[in-house]
């Protein structure tokens, strides 16, 4: 089989220097710092796509990896990506959105930790990741999924949950797709009976337009309205409120409800995303929540906050009202069930 190695900076390409860990090593030098792939009997390719701390990704870098990944995938029988891990899964969601008739899977990863780093995860992972990358070829399984600290994790439902363990993402709210096993001395790659389902149409076209023009807001006890008065005023498209446990906004003690009605009036899409990452939103189990939903704010439902984000991003500029909310709900790649 033949594969294509992308990469695009991150802390798996870094090496210290006087500012610090920064982006320097080439795809062959990677490649190079995995010994485990010695016996990997597969031909691979490299392109350098970008060198950069994923701190400094931008939409354009999504549409970027995007058509590398296309124009590159008839050739190739799986693409593996690398990629820094404080936006991976970002671009885990964003490229699940932009890359629905993929045939081929394309599986990134990242590390925790540079490749000089003493106990470095850059083998394991970039390892795993040809592994788990072989594997969902010959079964003939696509889309977009992360490969990290052994197991693999389909990409519109990966978070980053801690800033410096090895195992620092998660699955939300959906099955793994793979996990690295151990046989004798070293491991393989075994797939779950979990496959995606992913509908090959997506409304908008192969390089859209990104809506940026999006606010995303926390709650927490005690918080002034007159700070969800400054968003609204500075005229977003849309506003990702982070409430409380399933769903909860504050209407007690001058609450910001007023300012979320203020602000649909004036046109302004408000979603509601429970702070927590795990178990979806559902404001409509508390009063707390329904009073929202009353004045028109959508539930995030169980979209993480990376696909959501992302989403929104790729649907304003084509949609409106009560399309962009049932446009929202439409389950494209297993982003969204409940």
């Amino acid at each position: 089989m033949k594969f294509l190695l992308v990469t695009t900076g991150g802390t798996i390409a870094s090496a210290p220097s006087e500012h610090g860990l920064t982006p320097q090593a080439s795809g062959a030098q990677l490649l190079q710092a995995c010994p485990q792939l010695m016996g990997f009997d597969h031909d691979v390719e490299i392109v350098d796509l970008l060198s950069k701390d994923s701190s400094n990704m931008h939409q354009s870098d999504w549409l970027k990896m995007a058509d590398c990944i296309r124009d590159h995938a008839s050739l190739y029988d799986a693409i593996v990506l690398l990629h820094g891990t404080d936006t991976l899964a970002w671009t885990g969601a964003a490229l699940s959105y932009l890359l629905p008739d993929m045939t081929i899977p394309v599986v990134l990863t990242g590390s925790m930790f540079a490749a000089g780093a003493p106990n470095s995860d850059v083998p394991d992972n970039i390892y795993a990741a040809f592994q788990f990358a072989l594997q969902l070829a010959m079964y003939k399984r696509s889309g977009v999924s992360i490969a990290f600290a052994d197991v693999l994790i389909h990409g519109p439902r990966a978070t980053k949950l801690d800033s410096h363990r090895k195992n620092a993402f998660f699955s939300v709210d959906y099955p793994l797709l793979g996990e690295m096993k151990d046989r004798d001395t070293h491991k393989i790659a075994w797939l779950t009976s979990k496959t995606p389902s992913i509908s090959p149409e997506r409304p908008w076209s192969q390089n859209p337009p990104l809506e940026t023009n999006i606010a995303l807001f926390t709650v927490f006890p005690g918080l002034d309205s007159r700070f969800l008065d400054a968003v609204i005023d500075s005229g977003p498209k849309a506003v990702v409120i982070e409430a409380y446990g399933s769903g909860g906004l504050p209407f007690m003690n001058s609450g910001i409800l007023p300012s979320i009605q203020r602000g649909i009036s004036q046109g302004i899409l408000f979603v509601m995303k429970s702070q927590t990452p795990f178990g979806g939103t559902d404001p409509a189990r508390y009063e707390v929540g329904q009073k929202a939903l009353d004045l028109g704010v959508l539930s995030a439902r169980d979209l993480t906050r990376e696909a959501l984000l992302t989403k929104l991003m790729l649907l304003l500029p084509l949609f409106s009202g009560e399309k962009l909310q049932s446009q929202l709900y439409s389950n494209l790649c297993d982003d969204v069930l409940s």
